[in-house]
């Protein structure tokens, strides 16, 4: 007999060359071998031996066994019939021994279907996800790929998209070696909505084959499924591995069950992004902040984040729920945004080499060396009066003269403002005023080459 496939809808059967006056009875054994089997055939090593007893007519057929793959070989062992009913034993009668007519031994081999799985692997060939082989349960692990900024393949983006290719996972339909190729998959592609794409992959002539994506779905940001619907073998045989009336919808057509049976779950995650926000002190490009300044930075990506950043060589991580991230400059220095990550995909991130901060002190202004002077002058005399300047010049600074408060005191509250004068682009650190006017004399404003005092 020919060999049929594994779970084959039509099972052979061989016809019983019958003589004599029926009904007969017949009396037959069955040996099988498994697939695995590696001494099929040698009546040492048979894995099961079954009797049986049947009665036919004179066109009668018996039926071969269709379910487990392997080596089937049936024996008539003993006959009867209406007028010799006592049971003739029968003698052993190979194919290639004796007549086709007098064949008391079949063989009749059931090949075992292909098998198959899907695989997710890291660019460089390290697995991502676990065997899908037999894993036709209702939920799978989520394979979660990070992909970094400007790696999503967005319309019309070809450039991009043939820059990244190569740092995509890479999903494999993997065959035992059993198998006869070359072989044929179908794989059933879903994407987060709308309706399913299958794929079909010809002539695969080893037993690990990689699947060509269509771009749209690729790098698409998002979560998709992928699984497989059929496989086929050089000799015919195949293995349904999805009902055909589930293939083809989408998820929404499942009765709002988003879960799908079987296969890979996939989600590209895009890593997450750190700006300076235009409003803040960041977005200066000098990268020049000043003592109090408020550094805020917009955060993209999903909902919360870790923040990495070093301030003054201490390196220090915080959470961030909202898409604006702030942090106050509160004392001098170099502050540094380093990393930020997904809280939910912890190991999605996105690093920083260009955010970095110098922090400087607000300049600062002593009139006298700081101490409050009183001075009378005498009519015609001049008086000098010193202002030391702390900061980076060059600076830009006004200073003012008051009057005298009724009482003749000095007081920057009560008195008038007599004279004003602004310096600029001053590069030293010791400015002298000289005077014959009395009055109350004070900076009001002072500004040195990255802040000011006070601010706008």
């Amino acid at each position: 007999l020919g060999s049929i496939c594994e779970g084959s809808a039509s099972p052979s059967a061989f016809e019983l060359g019958l003589s004599g006056f029926g009904p007969w009875r017949l009396e037959y054994r069955v040996d099988y071998w498994s697939w695995a089997n590696a001494n099929s055939g040698n009546p040492r090593f048979v894995d099961r031996t079954t009797s049986h007893t049947s009665v036919a007519m004179q066109h009668s057929t018996l039926k071969t066994e269709c379910c487990e793959p392997g080596l089937y070989r049936y024996t008539l062992t003993a006959v009867s019939d209406e007028r010799y009913q006592q049971l003739q034993r029968l003698a052993p009668s190979y194919s290639g021994s004796s007549t086709e007519e007098n064949l008391t031994v079949v063989e009749h081999r059931i090949t075992r279907s292909p098998q198959a799985e899907l695989r997710a692997y890291m660019p460089d060939g390290k697995p991502m996800d676990v065997s899908t082989r037999g894993t036709f349960r209702r939920k799978q692990p989520v394979i979660k790929h990070c992909l970094a900024r400007g790696q999503s393949r967005s319309d019309g983006d070809a450039q991009t998209w043939a820059n990244v290719r190569d740092k995509l996972p890479v999903f494999r339909v993997e065959f035992e070696k059993d198998g006869l190729a070359p072989f044929q998959a179908w794989v059933e592609v879903f994407p987060a909505s709308g309706p399913s794409e299958v794929i079909v992959i010809q002539d695969i002539n080893g037993y690990s084959q990689a699947i060509s994506l269509p771009e749209h779905i690729a790098s698409q940001i998002g979560r998709y499924h992928m699984r497989l619907v059929k496989i086929r073998d050089s000799r015919g045989c195949e293995r349904q591995l999805v009902d055909p009336s589930e293939v083809g919808i989408g998820r929404s057509a499942n009765k709002g069950d988003k879960s799908i049976a079987g296969g890979i779950e996939i989600e590209y995650i895009e890593a997450p992004s750190a700006r300076p926000a235009s409003s803040s002190p960041a977005a200066n490009p000098s990268h020049n902040v000043c003592l109090g300044d408020i550094l805020a930075f917009d955060l993209r990506g999903l909902n919360s984040w870790n923040v990495d950043y070093i301030y003054n060589g201490a390196h220090r991580s915080t959470s961030a729920n909202k898409h604006l991230f702030r942090r106050i400059a509160d004392e001098p220095g170099n502050f540094t945004l380093t990393r930020v990550c997904h809280r939910s995909a912890n190991d999605c991130c996105s690093d920083f080499n260009n955010l970095s901060y110098t922090v400087h002190d607000i300049p600062r202004v002593r009139v006298s060396g700081g101490k409050d002077v009183y001075q009378d002058i005498l009519e015609g005399d001049m008086v000098d009066i010193r202002l030391d300047l702390v900061g980076t010049p060059p600076f830009t600074f006004t200073w003012q003269r008051r009057g005298l408060a009724a009482d003749g005191t000095a007081s920057s509250a009560g008195g008038k403002v007599l004279e004003s004068h602004t310096v600029k682009d001053f590069d030293g650190f010791s400015y002298t005023i000289s005077t014959s006017s009395e009055g109350t004399f004070e900076v009001t404003f002072i500004q040195d080459n990255f802040c000011q005092y006070p601010k706008d």
